[in-house]
């Protein structure tokens, strides 16, 4: 070795890697206690008196959140290195101390371990609940509620709603407002309904019988459909079928137009039918209460 190498002057990192380790000590408590907020307090909250598009959704939007931070930090740390280290900033190589950045190394990966554990068991659990949850109408804020059977097919789904005297085909017109409960079995083999946007999806088993529910609050009114010639304000949702199940399988679709649960009656009656009680009663329950809160 040469006396040139012997003189080279290599860096104290030692306080540098201490402060390190604790400035992402820092970060991995910030990501840490989001997740434990949104899981914790939100979702959880969600489970309770929420539907199941609401804790996807806080999933979604807190695992975003840690990643920019993770993926920030990652990026950060990587551009200080690069400075840091730069050729431009050292005539000659530093010579590698043992254990340097050892408190980083372990905080950070420590920190990314537990956040995945967590996020898988947290994040499992919290979705498991969601069909063993309170009860629906707890969930969605009101006591009307509309029971549906559903039949899928090869490649047609057929919704035989309570107190419509005829078999809805193409589409299904439903009230917002309104637990609605659907049972569904197939006619031939496993299909799955699935409305995406309402983060609705359950299988189709020939021979047997799946029950789910769903609620959808308000109307936009983004359409309108036609009864007795007067228009009524609608809006639509997608439904397909979310099982492989045959060759006419991306064409299995159809559409779910929610009206308001004053229009939704008055459609029913224009075409023969009569509202059940179960959607009746709540006209003196949280419709009312909310009538007179406005």
């Amino acid at each position: 070795m040469s006396d040139a190498d012997d003189d080279v002057t290599v860096p104290d990192d030692s306080s540098y890697g201490t402060l390190s380790g604790a400035f992402w000590a820092l970060v991995i408590a910030f990501g840490l206690g989001l997740f434990f907020y949104d899981f914790g307090v939100v979702t959880l909250e969600e489970v309770a008196n929420g539907q199941p598009i609401g804790i996807i959704h806080n999933f979604r939007v807190t695992m975003s959140v840690i990643a920019m931070v993770g993926g920030g930090g990652f990026v950060a740390v990587t551009g200080w290195f690069v400075y840091r280290y730069a050729a431009p900033r050292r005539e000659t190589a530093a010579k590698l101390r043992p254990g340097s950045g050892r408190y980083t190394f372990s905080v950070w990966s420590l920190g990314i371990a537990f956040l995945v554990l967590m996020t898988v068991f947290m994040g499992a659990g919290a979705l498991a609940q969601t069909d063993q949850a309170a009860d629906p109408t707890t969930q969605a804020g009101t006591d009307r509620v509309l029971e549906m059977d559903i039949t899928a097919g090869q490649w047609f789904f057929r919704y035989d709603v309570a107190g419509v005297p005829f078999t809805q085909g193409n589409h299904v017109v439903l009230p917002a407002d309104t637990v609605i409960k659907f049972r569904i079995t197939s006619a031939d083999v496993i299909h799955s309904f699935a409305i995406q946007e309402l983060g609705v999806k359950k299988d189709a088993m020939p021979g047997q019988i799946n029950s789910a529910w769903f609620s959808v609050e308000g109307v936009e009114g983004e359409r309108t459909i036609t009864v007795n010639g007067t228009e009524i304000p609608a809006d639509t949702y997608q439904v397909t079928c979310a099982e492989l199940c045959g060759k006419g399988h991306s064409q299995m679709v159809s559409q779910v137009f929610v009206v308001s649960p004053e229009d939704y009656r008055t459609w029913v009656e224009a075409n023969g039918g009569t509202v059940p009680e179960s959607f009746e009663a709540s006209e003196g329950g949280h419709g009312e209460e909310e009538e007179g809160g406005h």
